[in-house]
């Protein structure tokens, strides 16, 4: 697998032939807003190419001094569940090349109905089969209920700190007012 840094082209191609079916709409960024954290040096996207050249999974990162939150990950539909998204969700955060990464997931407790509570938990469980920690951090984003995980690299963080470096990653990228309104740490 070769993985690296894509290019403007590249991320637009990834936005339109992946992200719109991989994501729900209310969960998309609008690709200029992208470009533009990218220039302001707040995001990075990496992807993961096969043998043929072709993409096989993408992850996006919102990035703030020596943090990240994993902002977009998926593995290209057709080859999932072949062990590319442990390997490459690793490989990715290495080359985002920070001191401490968190990883929003929807909360499992927060679930609606049972059928969403098993794709959520179906979701924490590949995270943490990946090597990511639950920092047992809840959050309220923009009105949706996430429970906070970590990878880490170099260091496990406190919940003071994950806490902390969570409200620092989005005071970063939103304005003020945007922020008051729209994140929340619950515990």
């Amino acid at each position: 697998m070769d993985i690296r840094t894509l290019t403007i082209e590249e991320i637009r191609q990834t936005y339109k032939e992946h992200l719109r079916d991989d994501f729900p709409p209310d969960e998309l960024k609008p690709l200029d807003r992208i470009e533009v954290s990218i220039n302001e040096g707040k995001y990075l996207c990496i992807g993961a190419f096969g043998e043929d050249g072709k993409l096989v999974a993408y992850a996006f990162f919102v990035m703030t001094g020596d943090k990240c939150l994993l902002d977009y990950y998926a593995v290209i539909p057709e080859l999932r569940g072949k062990g590319i998204g442990s390997a490459f969700l690793s490989e990715a955060i290495r080359k985002a090349d920070s001191s401490f990464t968190m990883i929003e997931i929807e909360d499992p407790s927060e679930a609606a109905d049972e059928k969403e509570k098993l794709i959520c938990q179906k979701r924490m469980d590949f995270y943490l089969n990946a090597g990511c920690i639950n920092t047992e951090v809840r959050v309220v984003t923009f009105g949706v209920s996430f429970l906070l995980l970590e990878y880490p690299l170099k260091q496990k963080h406190s919940a003071l700190e994950v806490s902390e470096g969570y409200k620092d990653i989005y005071k970063g990228i939103l304005p003020k007012r945007m922020f008051d309104e729209n994140i929340k740490v619950i515990s």
